[in-house]
């Protein structure tokens, strides 16, 4: 009787010891799942020809792609880094989805556990940061013209800018009739420049009035006429005094020949 029993609860710890021992693939994982990778168990490593397969989407739920990452070390494989380590990174979720993912799903070879089975959120990597939009540029307010350069109803002109003044070159005033007369006449040779030929008038005398330059002309031909005169007296006089001595001479020579000949 009592063998009965012993059988009984030997059947019943063989028949439950295999559903305690296998794990369903919606209990809890071992392994730790976040939007940067797949990380083992502290001590465990992947292994050669393992293999790591994951979902990811759209940070907004859309465009789910799978990705199944063969572990090997041979024909220089990309994923011979992963061989021997305890972390895996979504890399290929990074470049199909460079604004951003989140894994819904990952299953590593080894593990009856999958994650996204068992009610697990999905793992989203941050949204990007949006740009900040450019301060606006501020320019500053015109200055009023004013009232009086204003039409009648209208709209304020600005003011016309004036044209920079060339300098003009300056000419040298004519010269009167006084100016030259206290300075004279310039020579012929050296002209002046800017000056205007002018031509020296004489006024017109009152009938009966002495003309100035006749007068002037007058006392010069009169001071002339005595200076004339005195030569010519003083050359006449030189003259006669030649003519008697030589006249002198000439009758001592006669008189001399005469002597002789008596």
């Amino acid at each position: 009787m009592r063998a009965a029993p012993v059988a009984l609860l030997t059947a019943a710890i063989l028949v439950a010891t295999p559903t305690i021992a296998s794990a369903g693939s919606d209990s809890p994982t071992p392994y730790t799942v976040t939007a940067s990778g797949v990380s083992l168990p502290a001590g465990q490593v992947f292994r050669e020809h393992g293999h790591v397969n994951y979902r990811a989407t759209a940070l907004d739920g859309t465009g789910e792609q799978s990705f199944n990452v063969h572990l090997e070390t041979a024909n220089g494989r990309s994923t011979a880094a992963y061989v021997g380590a305890s972390f895996l990174d979504f890399a290929g979720a990074v470049a199909a989805f460079p604004a951003g993912f989140c894994v819904t799903w990952v299953q590593v070879e080894g593990f009856d556990e999958h994650f996204g089975e068992g009610g697990q959120a999905p793992e989203c990597t941050p949204e990007p940061t949006p740009l900040s939009p450019a301060p606006p540029v501020t320019r500053p307010a015109p200055s009023p013209v004013p009232s009086s350069e204003v039409p009648d109803g209208g709209t304020p002109v600005e003011a016309p800018t004036s044209p920079p003044v060339a300098e003009t070159p300056t000419t040298a005033p004519p010269v009167t009739e006084r100016e030259l007369a206290a300075t004279g006449p310039a020579p012929e040779d050296v002209p002046v420049a800017g000056a205007t030929p002018v031509a020296q008038a004489v006024p017109s005398a009152a009938p009966g009035a002495a003309t100035p330059g006749a007068a002037a002309t007058g006392t010069a031909t009169a001071a002339d006429d005595e200076g004339l005169a005195a030569t010519g007296s003083n050359a006449l006089l030189v003259t006669g005094g030649a003519v008697v001595l030589l006249a002198a001479g000439i009758v001592a020579v006669l008189l001399s020949r005469r002597s002789r000949r008596a």
